[in-house]
């Protein structure tokens, strides 16, 4: 099987070098592997054929690049936006990581999630203040969890990219360092969306759009909240209509789960608009639904930062996750 990739590392002293496969695993390789002339320099797009070892074998150069600066560091441009490789990436580094995201995702957003769910049984049964006070510390530990889900996810991903695994401490002091910064951003964002929104549907949709990827400007980058905002503007600048299709293919797979669920709740005896009349199936469809969202938005997020500074600025992995070593 040939798999295509790019060159991240070359020492013509050893001979030794790493491709990054588009499966987003680490190949390493020697050059007596290589089966075409030209020299290889970093970010150059190659084919190859994958061992089990993570060895690569048979690689032809395809491409070659021109240098680019970047922190100091020298790069290479990385391609066109390639929207399969950016939903590739998502789900591999979901599978690498099952054990973080939705550990994580289930302490932090599940448990709140199924608080919520309790609380809004509770009001509707009974009407008492018991359940919107139920409903309301929910909410706050379900917010908390979720941009610290967002920190970890972020964490475990750009390293994933590079090669290297992350413990769940590691992850989870990220997640608590970023927190404020997240919950910030999302305050400032959702009301700028929110007001371009009133206008018309379109300005909040491009608003979106604009903005989908400051999230990792404020954890990978360390930028402030209106620093980032900016920063996702640019990078985003010039394929819009790629991060939007983007967008529709994860509210899609949104109403495709929506729909599951709403099929588990017919299955147990409820209605298209009452739900189901079984408390725990209602709980227990919305805290799944609240961690599969959340695990799958931030990986796809992190995918999406990271593809864009690749093809705009050519930082490859190695760039990327040197801001936490």
């Amino acid at each position: 099987m040939i798999m295509r990739g790019e060159v991240l590392t070359f020492d013509q002293a050893t001979g030794m070098g790493a491709i990054l496969g588009d499966d987003t695993a680490r190949y390493l390789f020697h050059a007596t592997q290589v089966r075409t002339p030209l020299p290889l320099t970093r970010g150059q797009k190659v084919d190859f054929v994958p061992g089990a070892d993570l060895q690569a074998t048979e690689i032809f150069v395809l491409q070659a690049v021109a240098s680019a600066t970047w922190a100091g560091q020298s790069v290479s441009r990385g391609g066109p936006f390639d929207l399969g490789r950016v939903i590739q990436r998502t789900f591999t580094t979901i599978r690498e990581n099952a054990a973080i995201f939705f550990g994580a995702a289930t302490v932090m957003v599940g448990a709140p999630s199924a608080v919520m769910g309790l609380g809004q049984s509770t009001v509707v049964t009974d009407g008492g203040a018991a359940g919107f006070l139920t409903m309301a510390a929910g909410w706050v530990f379900y917010l908390a969890g979720l941009y610290m889900v967002q920190g970890m996810v972020m964490k475990a991903a750009i390293n994933g990219f590079n090669g290297k695994t992350t413990s769940f401490s590691q992850a989870f002091d990220v997640g608590v360092k970023m927190f404020l910064p997240l919950l910030g951003l999302a305050i400032i964002a959702g009301l700028g969306t929110g007001l371009a929104s009133l206008a018309l549907i379109v300005p909040g949709v491009i608003v979106a759009v604009m903005w989908s990827v400051a999230s990792p400007a404020v954890v990978v980058e360390q930028r402030g909240i209106f620093e980032s905002l900016q920063r996702s503007r640019d990078l985003t600048r010039g394929y819009r209509w790629n991060v939007f299709g983007l967008m529709v293919i994860y509210v899609i797979l949104s109403w495709i789960i929506g729909a599951a669920v709403g099929a588990l709740g017919l299955a147990t005896g409820g209605g298209f608009f009452d739900g189901s009349p079984n408390l725990w199936v209602n709980v227990a469809s919305g805290v799944v639904v609240n961690i599969l969202s959340a695990v799958v938005a931030s990986a796809g997020v992190a995918a999406l930062y990271y593809e864009l500074r690749t093809v705009k600025e050519g930082a490859g992995p190695e760039v990327l996750a040197a801001v936490f070593d």
